[in-house]
């Protein structure tokens, strides 16, 4: 089965009449998009994003409208954000999508080429 390859461990299986069921111990294994420190979306209005990523993950650089802009990693949902105040970069796997004051300037996105993924386990 699939959870099994993905988790490591298990911590019990319990029998519920016929039924066998696992407990995992708090382990569940996720697949998760390994982002490149440069990466180029292509959006639907077929204009290219590019991302310049730091390699501590902590900034982001973009070019919009001809200007270097460096954005700062922020907490969201998706994989990463970054965010200056004014544009906010959503990096979800390969795709992205990048607003300019709650606006949707790019998007939605999608990297150019197949990005590498891992299963990464979460607690």
């Amino acid at each position: 089965m699939k959870w099994e390859r993905q988790c490591r461990r298990t911590s019990a299986w319990i029998a519920t009449g016929t039924l066998v069921v696992p407990l995992l111990g708090g382990c569940v294994g996720v697949e998760e998009t390994i982002l490149p420190a440069r990466i180029d979306y292509v959006c639907a209005n077929k204009q290219v994003l590019q991302v310049a990523r730091s390699p501590d993950g902590l900034h982001a650089a973009i070019v919009v409208d001809g200007k270097n802009t460096v954005l700062q990693r922020a907490g969201s949902a998706v994989q990463e954000k970054y965010s200056n105040g004014r544009h906010s970069l959503y990096l979800d796997g390969e795709r992205a999508m990048l607003e300019d004051e709650n606006r949707i300037v790019f998007g939605p996105c999608a990297s150019a080429v197949a990005l590498p993924s891992a299963v990464r386990e979460r607690y």
